[in-house]
């Protein structure tokens, strides 16, 4: 991946059958895992933090179109995944959102707008269910 422009940290691990659109779009921080399975649609950059798991099938969808233009031309929107972040099993991630530090998308739960620091989502569309303490290492509290 490296050699089609990706930029990968130490200890970053993506297994053989994720799937990435463009590997030059993506950014991932040190001790990254993105699992079996896993979508990384990137027409637009997709960004994850250090020590962030992107399990199995989950997708991140980081291009949309827009439905105002006759042609629904393309539009590219920016995902960004903080540090000590989880996306759980067959999640979805929608363009233009942030997941702050700490947060987690529980397993098939769909997310369309930006998450706070430490918070568990889940459902469709994904809401806060609970906060959760922040781990060692991490960049900032609540």
């Amino acid at each position: 991946m490296r050699c089609f422009g990706a930029r990968l940290g130490p200890k970053c691990r993506v297994h053989a059958s994720a799937r990435i659109w463009w590997p030059g779009n993506l950014r991932c921080g040190a001790g990254v895992l993105i699992g079996p399975g896993a979508i990384i649609y990137n027409q637009g950059r997709v960004a994850i933090g250090e020590r962030s798991i992107i399990s199995q099938r989950a997708h991140l969808c980081a291009g949309t179109h827009d439905i105002e233009d006759p042609d629904f031309q393309l539009v590219l929107a920016p995902i960004e995944i903080g540090s000590s972040c989880w996306v759980a099993a067959e999640a979805f991630v929608g363009p233009r959102v942030s997941m702050a530090e700490g947060s987690v998308l529980a397993a098939r739960g769909v997310l369309f707008t930006d998450t706070e620091r430490w918070t568990v989502y889940s459902g469709n569309p994904a809401t806060a269910l609970k906060t959760r303490a922040p781990q060692a290492g991490a960049t900032s509290a609540r």
